[in-house]
């Protein structure tokens, strides 16, 4: 094999350094610029990328906080308008309930003073069968005839201590 020849080793290492030298040489000219432009490139983009990150963030951040705050608003409004809306349902129960009450009240009285005067009617009534039947009764039993007035007062004085103790 001609390349393990000791006499030829001169020249193949001369033309391998020149070889080496060339590519070596048109790596450092040619490829490495372009290797390099690849890798500023990149660079570049994740650099651009991450500030485009960090403001997309700094976005996403301003509107959750802003989503936030409007539900916030949108609670306490809730809440407030609830409130309202309590106190004034409050407000129309209480005033129905006045209302009815004054008109229950009303015909209660009303119906109290029918009562009474239906009372006082049949006392009347019973009152001057009484007499019939005590005027009757003294006229069978004892044969005096006793005129109205004398009965009425009696039938009165016993009506009236039936209501004291009564």
């Amino acid at each position: 094999m001609p390349q393990l020849d000791p006499a030829v080793f001169l020249p193949q290492i001369f033309w391998l350094a020149v070889i080496f030298g060339l590519i070596y040489l048109f790596m450092s000219l040619k490829a490495a610029p372009k290797i390099a432009e690849v890798l500023e490139r990149r660079q570049d983009r994740i650099v651009s990328d991450l500030e485009e990150a960090e403001k997309l963030q700094a976005q996403a951040d301003a509107a959750r906080e802003a989503h936030e705050k409007a539900l916030e608003d949108a609670r306490a409004k809730a809440a407030s308008t609830v409130a309202a809306k309590r106190e004034a349902i409050k407000a129309d129960v209480e005033a129905e309930y006045n209302k009815l009450s004054e008109k229950l009240g009303g015909e209660a009285a009303a119906a109290e003073e029918k009562i009474s005067a239906a009372k006082d009617q049949a006392l009347e009534q019973v009152r001057a069968m009484a007499a019939d039947v005590c005027k009757d009764v003294v006229a069978s039993v004892s044969g005096l005839d006793l005129d109205d007035k004398t009965v009425a007062k009696a039938v009165d004085a016993k009506f009236a201590d039936m209501k004291e103790t009564a």
